[in-house]
């Protein structure tokens, strides 16, 4: 069955309201998991949802974007059911879940399931009883791979009983008040980015922000001891403890026919599998992030960085893979 899905367009301004990505990432989640049933509406448990969501983000995108997020997402589907049936998953899913919103992923499987710790964005059934698969998608123009988690300075500081949101706050009041920037948010953005020599200033700040939050993050880590290291990056950062349900990452590409995509599974590889064995180090990468090695070998990089604009956007730490 083809996807219909009659739009207008005469409320186009409204997309600037959202994050593009945002925008762009339910556009392929919701049509992966049609893709992924056989384009069967009655099989996404969360169908009218997902339908209206996708009305309301194809009137708030081009044509050329939302085409762009339907091929990838149908390469993504084809790579998962391949994957799949390789590692015993037999067929195609009965049925499939968006599980964009809070708590969808614990009703779906019938358990509390802390979303936090499991990125699962599509969950699969495949039979009757509880063969579940779940799909942490991701979408791209580029043919590399690109960062696969991005918690925030609270959440980070909340796991290592750490503070590393005083510094950053206090360092931005101080900031606006040096420079005679806007309170608020929104309207500093602006300025700054009005201000070409405001935004030179602004931009060296920020860089020194993030070299030091990323020495207050190294210091921290290396007092912990291996089995605490291991501990901490294999729940906070890889999402790989104790999982449920399993779940693989897959990641869509491409800038036109033919997209491509790729399946990764969170624990049966060769870098978690040498990261779970061998002796862990730390190193300090760049300006603003931390390299994991075990045995000498790369693992991933954790890295600070601003959401948009340095001292006008919230601050983000990106589990990038190196």
């Amino acid at each position: 069955m083809a996807v219909r899905i009659k739009i207008s367009r005469k409320n186009k301004k409204t997309f600037i309201k959202e994050s593009q990505n945002t925008i762009g990432a339910d556009i392929n989640e919701i049509m992966t998991a049609y893709f992924l049933v056989d384009e069967d509406w009655s099989r996404i448990s969360n169908r009218d949802e997902c339908i209206s969501k996708l009305e309301e983000r194809k009137e708030q995108t081009s044509e050329e974007e939302f085409e762009m997020q339907v091929g990838r997402a149908r390469a993504m589907a084809e790579e998962t059911l391949a994957w799949a049936n390789q590692n015993n998953f037999d067929g195609t899913p009965v049925m499939a879940w968006w599980t964009a919103r809070p708590g969808e992923l614990s009703r779906a499987v019938g358990k509390d399931v802390d979303s936090g710790k499991n990125p699962t964005d599509i969950l699969l059934k495949f039979s009757e009883d509880e063969s579940f698969l779940g799909i942490s998608a991701k979408s791209t123009k580029s043919a590399g791979d690109i960062g696969f988690k991005n918690p925030g300075l609270g959440t980070v500081s909340r796991d290592l009983n750490i503070d590393l949101g005083s510094y950053v706050k206090q360092t931005t009041v101080n900031t606006v008040q040096e420079l005679g920037l806007p309170n608020a948010a929104k309207a500093r953005k602006y300025f700054i980015r009005e201000n070409p020599e405001i935004q030179e200033k602004t931009r060296a700040i920020g860089a020194t922000i993030l070299n030091n939050l990323r020495n207050t993050l190294y210091e921290h880590m290396i007092t912990l001891d291996q089995d605490e290291l291991r501990a901490y990056l294999t729940s906070a950062w890889m999402n790989a403890d104790g999982v449920y349900p399993y779940y693989v990452k897959v990641t869509g590409r491409g800038k036109r026919y033919p997209y491509s995509a790729t399946v990764q599974d969170v624990i049966n590889n060769e870098k978690f599998k040498t990261f779970s064995a061998e002796d862990i180090e730390l190193s300090k990468v760049g300006v603003n992030s931390i390299g994991v090695l075990a045995g000498g070998k790369k693992i991933m990089k954790i890295r600070f960085k601003f959401e948009s604009e340095p001292l006008a956007s919230s601050m983000k730490l990106s589990g990038d893979p190196w």
